[in-house]
């Protein structure tokens, strides 16, 4: 699973072009997203995403540990973002993925903004 979600980082965050066959291809139509507290369905998801695309100009995701337990995988992983202004972000997530099917059905989330203007601290559930 820890390459499923490696694939997902790669081409759906990653990925500089916003993508829906990517979000699609990934994803259940029945997708939640808890982050932060905000909570996300599919549409505001793929509202999130493409809202990501027009403020970061290049992410890179890191996963520096992982755990899987049945359909579930953790991550803690580093996310760092260059924005289109320039400057850049990092957050520390933690992260838990529920997968049904062969697609991600719902991620409680939480961010911690490590490096950058705190008024990024909320792009990981932006929309």
């Amino acid at each position: 699973m820890k390459h499923f979600i490696q694939q997902v980082f790669s081409e759906v965050l990653e990925n500089p072009v916003f993508d829906q066959s990517a979000i699609e291809k990934y994803f259940s139509k029945q997708y939640v997203q808890f982050v932060d507290h905000t909570q996300l369905d599919y549409n505001e998801f793929v509202l999130h995403i493409k809202k990501l695309k027009e403020k970061v100009a290049e992410q890179k995701l890191e996963i520096i540990n992982s755990a899987e337990n049945g359909n579930t995988i953790f991550t803690k992983h580093i996310a760092t973002s260059v924005l289109k202004d320039g400057s850049t972000v990092l957050h520390k997530v933690l992260a838990e993925f529920t997968i049904q099917d062969g697609k991600i059905i719902q991620c409680d989330e939480l961010t911690f903004l490590l490096e950058g203007n705190h008024s990024a601290k909320g792009l990981g559930s932006e929309t």
